[in-house]
């Protein structure tokens, strides 16, 4: 399967195009953005009659709430449903910011803590076996550290809900043959077990890599399954209702949830592979690596809650657990390779499953049929996302995507100008 996750983490834009705010008296960006807002919905909507994408989605918020969020072209090629603010897909990799939240509300409860060793909690022992002695511990998973692998035993994870899709005309028949039948889908449970108490180095499906525990960073999507299944274990709740109680219901978030099931199927957007063909419909079995669904006008919230944390006024969170949520993870020893290296001297690190990318801080996102992004700045507190329900597989179509980033990146901009021009 193609890897879409790292497709979409070579992102660099968001460095690119950052600008910072030496004025420190605020000035409401609601009332400034409404000066650009009519420039911007324009040039969104041009880079949309490009034809490079179905649907897009975006937003931009500051620490007060949504200054600007619309939708363009169609979340259903067939029937012609606009795509909108409101529409709902699953947002990939970007949910492992909500599985820290969830993380990191657990620890506040009590429940865990990031130095417990994970065997702790779990009813199967994982450990890598080159390295027996060494716990792999919570905080490891968060930051991408633990020596778990996703490999080709991840791709099991990808399940194709619709049984007669090789039957379906609509379908990229190309694309099915990279996901996996409902009959031979485990639960996260089963399917971690499977995975991770194999010890079979020579084995397709191993997936511990030659790295001690905690010393080198390596995204996994499988950790971040595996953090999951630990926060259920220790809470006594499953992971989907821990999340719901703690995170999403507290949020007022009326279109998201890890569950298709629980939202109105009439705002979900279909995903597709090419303009006219889609993928079929699937679900993830590590599904809190990438699995929650929500619209640009949800994530809109989470961000502004994500912006008030780092602030000191979050209300998901207390003032100390969101310390512990943003403090970077990372140090150079942790990356071998002397490009990354670089990198993090550029600002590249982890929180709890939350990235800093220069002077951003947030993730990014890559599934079939699913691009996302969704970054703040701290230095002005101003953020933006990004959705597309169609693959980004031309040379074109990765440029248009980047110029949506351009664009957003340079309305910020705007805004700070407008501020100091007015104060």
């Amino acid at each position: 399967m193609i890897n879409y996750r790292l497709l979409i983490i070579v992102l660099i834009f968001c460095g690119l195009y950052s600008c910072k705010n030496t004025n420190p008296n605020p000035v409401d960006e609601n009332i400034i953005v409404n000066a650009v807002e009519v420039e911007l919905d324009k040039k969104l909507d041009s880079i949309h009659k490009l034809g490079h994408t179905n649907g897009l989605g975006v937003a931009l918020v500051n620490e007060k709430g949504s200054i600007f969020e619309s939708g363009y072209g169609y979340s259903d090629r067939k029937i012609r449903a606009n795509y909108t603010a409101n529409t709902i897909q699953p947002i990939a990799s970007i949910s492992k910011v909500i599985l820290g939240l969830t993380l990191a509300k657990a620890i506040e409860d009590g429940h865990l803590t990031l130095e417990d060793d994970i065997n702790k909690f779990l009813d199967f022992e994982v450990r890598n076996p080159q390295y027996p002695e060494v716990p792999v511990l919570v905080k490891h998973l968060a930051s991408h550290t633990s020596s778990i692998n996703d490999g080709d035993y991840y791709d099991q994870s990808y399940i194709n809900l619709e049984p007669d899709a090789s039957e379906n005309p609509n379908i990229d028949q190309e694309e099915l043959a990279n996901f996996y039948p409902m009959e031979d889908a485990k639960c996260l449970e089963a399917f971690l077990k499977n995975g991770l108490t194999n010890l079979d180095v020579e084995s397709l499906d191993y997936i511990y890599s030659g790295h001690s525990p905690g010393t080198a960073y390596d995204y996994s999507n499988i950790g971040a399954g595996l953090t999951a299944l630990v926060i259920e274990k220790a809470t006594g709740t499953s992971f989907k209702e821990y999340s719901k109680k703690n995170i999403i219901a507290p949020l007022g978030l009326k279109n998201t949830s890890w569950n298709l099931s629980d939202l109105d199927s009439r705002k979900a957007s279909t995903l597709y592979s090419t303009l006219e063909l889609r993928h079929p419909n699937y679900r993830l079995i590590t599904f809190a690596d990438g699995g929650l669904y929500t619209s640009p006008h949800d994530l809109g919230i989470i961000l502004t809650e994500l912006i008030r944390g780092y602030n000191g006024n979050g209300t998901l969170l207390n003032t100390a657990s969101y310390v512990q949520y943003y403090k970077k993870q990372l140090e150079a020893s942790n990356f071998s390779d002397p490009k990354t290296i670089d990198r993090i001297n550029d600002n590249l690190n982890h929180g709890i499953f939350i990235e800093y990318n220069n002077e951003y801080i947030g993730h990014t996102g890559g599934d079939p049929g699913v691009n996302t992004v969704m970054f703040f700045e701290p230095e002005n507190n101003l953020g933006f996302i990004i959705f597309l329900n169609t693959d980004i597989n031309t040379q074109e179509s990765y440029n248009s995507f980047l110029d949506i980033g351009k664009i957003l990146s340079e309305t910020n901009k705007n805004i700070l100008k407008k501020k100091n021009s007015i104060e």
